[in-house]
């Protein structure tokens, strides 16, 4: 019997990868820099900047590390090194994430059906520090029991430790748990280390080859757990 449902973020809602969004930001500056551009400057960023960016932990550390980003990237791009009043308009930028993340359309009538049925709901994956934040933005926050980004708990994600925490933080074993997967490479692979069933949410319908559960959408979730399914 399945007690918790734990949730990639990215399996949540939709938005830019990091070229994307930091090219789109840029854009929005008037600054006339492509994806390209921002993946080669990333590449070549010094070997301080990246240490510090694999060190964050807390919100607090992550806006620091943007700051320290945004000064190293803008000469990598061929534009002058930022001045504060810059630096403090990229950060709030990055920090909007209604600005360039939206819900998937089901998310929310699924996460209702799933708290009214009393499943111990978690969100857990590849994320900076301001997970919590994130998904407050959405109003979503309060339908997760378990909260937990790979960097707030210095962990490289797809390791296993994460997930295996949090089903024991949901007083379940890994039998009774299912992980909602936005990446079979990463996320369906740590499920499986943890020995909890993936469940693949492949929106575009290719086919891999991957032997994994897949659902379309999130409301496939409430498909497999049948329509009387109570998590307690």
């Amino acid at each position: 019997m399945i007690k918790a449902l734990f949730f990639a973020p990215q399996a949540l809602a939709y938005g830019p990868d990091e070229p994307d969004l930091l090219a789109g930001i840029l854009q929005a500056e008037g600054y006339a820099v492509d994806r390209e551009r921002v993946e080669k400057a990333l590449a070549a960023l010094p070997a301080a900047v990246r240490e510090a960016g694999r060190a964050v932990r807390t919100p607090e550390e992550e806006r620091a590390y943007h700051r320290m980003l945004w000064s190293a990237l803008l000469p990598l791009v061929g534009h002058p090194a930022p001045d504060p009043a810059l630096v403090s308009r990229l950060g709030a930028a990055r920090d909007d994430y209604a600005a360039w993340w939206s819900l998937h359309p089901e998310t929310l009538p699924v996460l209702n059906e799933l708290h009214r049925r009393g499943f111990f709901l978690g969100a857990v994956g590849r994320w900076a520090p301001s997970l919590s934040r994130f998904l407050a933005e959405f109003e979503i926050a309060g339908f997760f029991q378990w909260i937990r980004a790979s960097a707030a708990a210095g962990v490289a994600w797809p390791d296993p430790q994460l997930l295996r925490e949090a089903v024991a933080g949901a007083g379940c074993g890994p039998a009774e748990a299912l992980y909602c997967a936005a990446s079979v490479r990463d996320d369906v692979s740590c499920a499986q280390a943890a020995g909890v069933t993936p469940v693949w949410v492949n929106r575009t319908g290719i086919v891999t080859g991957h032997e994994v559960i897949a659902v379309s959408d999130l409301r496939g979730l409430l498909v497999l757990l049948g329509d009387g399914g109570e998590g307690r």
